[in-house]
């Protein structure tokens, strides 16, 4: 690449970006849609000759286009769609699928329901201790015997301040570790 143009190359990046952001990708992210954006200037300025009159920039254009969508298609292209109850590897004889490697992130964990009944009872034991707005606090922040709720939500439903609902949490949990070091 000549010196004439570098020059162009990096006097019209910004246009190559400008363009790029322009497209919306799954596959590619904004980076690499920049980059393919990148490669077509170089090739535009490769090819680009100044003695026919028309601006780089109107030149240019086709060729970042160009190079953006070709990208984008050729992933979606390889994109190998599997069933999802096809064995891994693909042809082996074993039970292992793609099933089996999905995580549902909204699912609870195998154990967390185990735990969170372990917890609930040792604080629904320990909040005798308790006066009743603490127990209330305490009950709907943790979630026991109901929804988990946020410090915002329970001044609300409770007619208190957020500051105040974390200040009667606060104080409920020094009653119960105080409490908890008894034991």
């Amino acid at each position: 690449m000549t010196k004439e143009q570098e020059k162009l190359v990096t006097a019209n990046m910004g246009y190559a970006i400008t363009l790029a952001r322009q497209y919306n990708s799954d596959i590619l992210s904004t980076d690499d849609l920049i980059s393919e954006g990148a490669i077509g200037l170089v090739k535009a300025a490769e090819k680009y000759d100044a003695s026919r009159g028309k601006p780089f920039v109107t030149f240019a254009a086709p060729y970042i286009r160009r190079a953006i969508e070709a990208a984008i298609n050729k992933l979606q292209n390889d994109v190998d769609v599997r069933s999802t109850d096809e064995s891994i590897p693909v042809g082996s004889r074993n039970n292992y699928t793609l099933l089996n490697v999905l995580e549902d992130p909204d699912a609870p964990r195998a154990d967390a329901t185990i735990e969170q009944a372990s917890l609930s009872e040792d604080l629904l034991r320990g909040l005798g201790i308790l006066n009743e707005r603490e127990q209330q606090v305490v009950k709907r922040y943790f979630g026991v015997d109901a929804e988990r709720q946020t410090m915002a939500e329970i001044a609300e439903v409770m007619g208190l301040k957020r500051e105040r609902v974390r200040q009667v949490r606060d104080q409920a949990l020094r009653k119960l570790r105080k409490e908890a070091k008894k034991e």
